[in-house]
């Protein structure tokens, strides 16, 4: 859950920061050679940045209001290990797969599971396909 309250946070700066780019160009900079660029480059990433602020935006308040979704069925679940490069560290993560979801789920919380096809019942959050609660028939 941390994850959507970080990128909520980070696309609101950007957006905010694109907004604040477009307007000084189109008040100030509109002779500048390179208007064009901007315009299109802010509009697409701001773009990008509303979806992903909307998208956060639903799910925190669906977790607070408990609005889960549930589906059962067989989960494939993979194990992705944190990796770290010369650009910085991801964390590790578990990606599990049922009835055409494809749930994210952070390593350290659901660290019980392991990569296996197992039939489960899975609880999570439906704007950003984030895992909540799983339960493993075996």
């Amino acid at each position: 859950m941390k994850e959507i309250y970080s990128a909520t946070i980070f696309s609101g700066i950007v957006l905010i920061i694109l907004i604040l780019i477009i307007v000084h160009f189109l008040t100030k900079s509109r002779k500048h050679k390179d208007f064009y660029l901007v315009m299109i480059v802010s509009v697409f990433f701001g773009l990008c940045a509303i979806y992903l602020f909307a998208t956060g935006i639903i799910d925190i308040i669906s977790f607070k209001t408990g609005d889960f979704h549930t589906t059962e069925g067989i989960c494939e679940i993979a194990y992705f290990e944190e990796s770290s490069s010369g650009r910085g560290s991801h964390p590790s993560y578990y990606n599990v797969h049922i009835n055409g979801l494809n749930l994210t789920a952070d390593g350290d919380e659901f660290s019980f599971l392991k990569e296996e096809n197992i039939s489960c019942k899975t609880t999570y959050l439906k704007a950003t396909e984030t895992l909540i609660d799983i339960k493993l028939n075996k």
